[in-house]
């Protein structure tokens, strides 16, 4: 993976320590296809897009209460009023 990428991205060790999360629940995250770390001899590295990502997870988990199935709704509609947005513009 090329250097500068990995400059603007987390350890996982931060990301665990900045959301109060195990590296397990990231884990989860990720086999849920709710997160999509890059992975450098098997330690996983977090853009900024992921930490944005995660914090949404974590609203919607926490302050909603919903599962990762509802997550991965939100997430996907979400994604797509974005879509619709930039077709708009």
């Amino acid at each position: 993976m090329d250097a500068e990428v990995l400059e603007n991205c987390y350890a996982i060790t931060a990301v665990v320590a900045q959301f109060d999360v195990t590296a397990e629940t990231l884990v989860r995250y990720e086999r849920a296809g709710l997160l999509r770390p890059h992975l450098v001899n098997d330690v996983r590295f977090y853009s900024a897009a992921d930490v944005e990502r995660l914090s949404t997870i974590r609203r919607l988990t926490d302050i909603c209460g919903l599962n990762l199935a509802g997550v991965d709704v939100v997430l996907r509609l979400l994604e797509e009023i974005k879509t619709l947005q930039r077709q708009l513009d």
